[in-house]
């Protein structure tokens, strides 16, 4: 102890090394040493162990000051790193904290341990933010200040990404109406916010990089009867509709097809008889529904581009991100489902959409600036 008390910890290290290490002094005094030299994820596992050997008032009450003398550093470090990266101009953007998918129970259980730590929660609560499966939006915020707690819970193997909110208005959002050629290159006629007119847009299959699937609901106003048998007005989900986003990433272009916005009578005939792969495949179609024309143009997309990543579990997403609705309205949703009210359905979608696609686009970034670096101090050597 007075090695520590005295600042001389490598002494003190070499003073621990021959004790017996089942020892509650020895723990505590291990734990210490660590929090001392900053190590506090093991320091905090030490504490917690010598409260769990419940050794009496005095040493009790020390390692639960431990714990507390560990939260306030940390406090301190992630508040010197917000200050620190305040400073620069883009710190105050809008931005988003993205959770990605656990499976494995064990590990979410871990995860959540930290993620409570870290955000001030509950540790139940944390468990349960904490998907499966998919995304789910945990905070909005700062980018200054998101992109702190972000390296933090990375720093503990959480799968998490953050990215600015802005940005998800300038990219832009083709709607198709339809496909008008497929060879030599794909032709669609679109309209955009910007051109509300139909024209003309080509681009090559391999410039679509991933795609973006999802159903957004249709709501209708009902008239239905409650327990009591009384007459009652609300909305309920009448339909779906079908959307996909298919990302020209190096364009800063999504190309958007919905059902209900697409002409099938109109460009390309899907039928199986015309529908045919440039290799020469032929498509699989079914007969000429409204649904049986959205699986042809999935079936064309899947030909065309096979193995593409897709992103399809939108609904996940909607449905954790409610809670987010007014500050998420400020992303423009850009699709025209004719509703009677706006939906925050349409919004959650562009979102979606909108984060996958920024997430690839600094992933390209990043992988470039790397590329770059590398090849600079090949150079120079």
């Amino acid at each position: 102890m007075t090695a520590l008390e005295q600042g001389d910890y490598a002494k003190a290290e070499a003073l621990l090394q021959p004790l017996p290490k089942d020892d509650p002094m020895v723990i505590f005094c291990t734990a210490r040493l660590e929090l001392a030299t900053e190590k506090w994820e093991a320091a905090d596992a030490n504490f917690r162990h010598v409260l769990r050997l419940n050794c009496g008032p005095k040493l009790t009450q020390a390692a639960r000051q431990g714990l507390l003398d560990i939260e306030k550093n940390r406090q301190e470090k992630r508040q010197a790193a917000i200050d620190q990266i305040s400073q620069d101009p883009h710190s105050e953007k809008r931005a988003a904290l993205v959770l990605e998918g656990v499976p494995n129970q064990d590990t979410k259980t871990e995860f959540a341990r930290k993620l409570a730590q870290v955000l001030k929660l509950d540790a139940y609560v944390a468990r349960l933010l904490i998907p499966s499966r998919g995304w789910r939006l945990l905070r909005l915020g700062t980018l200054g200040e998101l992109r702190v707690y972000s390296e933090e819970l990375k720093s503990a193997g959480i799968p998490l990404f953050c990215l600015p909110i802005d940005p998800i208005n300038q990219i832009q959002v083709l709607e198709v109406r339809y496909i008008q050629a497929l060879q030599p290159k794909p032709e669609v006629i679109c309209t955009s916010t910007l051109q509300p007119e139909p024209f003309s847009f080509v681009f090559t299959w391999p410039e679509v990089e991933q795609r973006v699937e999802g159903l957004l609901p249709i709501f209708e106003a009902v008239v239905d009867r409650n327990t009591r048998g009384k007459i009652v007005h609300k909305e309920q989900v009448q339909d779906h509709a079908q959307c996909c986003d298919l990302h020209l990433i190096k364009k800063n272009i999504i190309l958007r097809f919905y059902r209900g916005g697409y002409q099938f009578n109109r460009g390309i005939d899907l039928s199986p008889a015309q529908n045919t792969h440039p290799q020469g495949a032929t498509l699989q179609m079914d007969q000429n529904t409204s649904w049986a024309n959205w699986r042809q143009l999935t079936a064309l997309w899947n030909h065309a581009r096979p193995g593409l990543t897709t992103w399809n579990e939108f609904t996940s997403f909607a449905e954790t991100s409610m809670d987010f609705k007014e500050p998420l309205g400020m992303v423009a949703p850009r699709i025209n489902l004719f509703r009677q009210e706006d939906s925050y359905w349409d919004t959650a979608f562009m979102v979606y959409s909108g984060l996958a696609f920024l997430r690839q686009k600094t992933r390209q970034t990043a992988l470039i600036a790397r590329q770059e670096q590398e090849q600079s101090q090949k150079t120079e050597d």
